[in-house]
């Protein structure tokens, strides 16, 4: 499939589901924020998997800091393509509660897991 056409596909799925399904997020407002973000906590009784998804309409190096509580499970940049979903996933020991700080061009934003 040629790369225009996986772009496009991406696109349309993008604006046709959401992001987070499995835990609702709670956000700061994002009006200000130039990137599509969710976060989801998805725990069994031993070890909890937490995934940031991001998603922006211009190609952008994006700052993600994970953390449950005051620790601080995992920090990078990522390079987001235009138009393409990426996430960023971790599995740590179980953990009630997450929290996502993303940054990007002098923007960020916090959401939290429930």
């Amino acid at each position: 499939m040629p790369r225009r056409m996986l772009r496009s596909a991406a696109t349309a799925l993008l604006a046709s589901a959401p992001i987070v399904a499995a835990a609702p997020a709670q956000a700061a407002p994002q009006h200000a924020f130039p990137c599509a973000v969710g976060i989801q906590n998805v725990s069994n009784a031993v070890t909890s998997t937490i995934s940031v998804n991001i998603a922006c309409g211009h190609t952008r190096t994006v700052g993600v800091r994970i953390t449950a509580g005051d620790t601080e499970l995992v920090s990078l940049q990522q390079t987001v393509q235009a138009g393409v979903q990426q996430s960023v996933t971790v599995t740590v020991p179980r953990v009630q509660q997450a929290c996502a700080t993303l940054q990007t061009d002098g923007e960020s934003t916090t959401l939290c897991t429930p």
